[in-house]
């Protein structure tokens, strides 16, 4: 049950990323709330969980979104194998530093897709425009990342046992 929760976010994310942010759109970008999702599934659930969101919330991305197919599912994947890896260094339960991995995550994760397209030949919009959309979407999905956690953490989670 607990997990069914959290996949009913995730797909009520992918939904409001389809269209329904159109209308919260700050500087032409929108907060990229499923990978969001994948980053809070590596903060509160085991290596597994969070892959099986992960792969959910990329595929949804991958789904509803432009570019190759996969792209998003690999990514976020890598994303939570990281996230868990660095929280097994470090403590990523205070709010600033997980706003800042936050954002150093959109940041990344759009070099990489924009790396990726560039190695394959794909077009794309130009660099200026690039980074503009990189730093904004960055920016707007850790300004508005402790509203998602609160909401992601509302949900009731998988206790030790579980």
């Amino acid at each position: 049950m607990k997990k069914a929760a959290f996949s009913i976010l995730i797909l009520i994310f992918g939904l409001l990323e389809a269209g329904l942010l159109d209308s919260f759109q700050l500087l032409g970008v929108q907060p990229n709330l499923l990978l969001m999702s994948a980053v809070t599934a590596s903060l509160i659930f085991e290596l597994k969980w969070a892959f099986v969101f992960a792969i959910f919330a990329g595929m949804l991305n991958d789904t509803l979104g432009v570019g190759a197919f996969g792209i998003n599912t690999l990514l976020f994947c890598v994303w939570v194998f990281l996230i868990i890896k660095l929280s097994r260094k470090i403590p990523l339960d205070s709010k600033p530093i997980r706003i800042i991995l936050v954002f150093i995550i959109v940041i990344s994760h759009n070099f990489l897709k924009k790396f990726i397209f560039f190695i394959w030949g794909k077009p794309s919009v130009s660099i200026s425009m690039f980074l503009y959309i990189t730093f904004w979407e960055s920016l707007y999905t850790a300004a508005v990342s402790p509203l998602l956690f609160k909401l992601l953490e509302s949900v009731p989670y998988p206790t030790a046992i579980e």
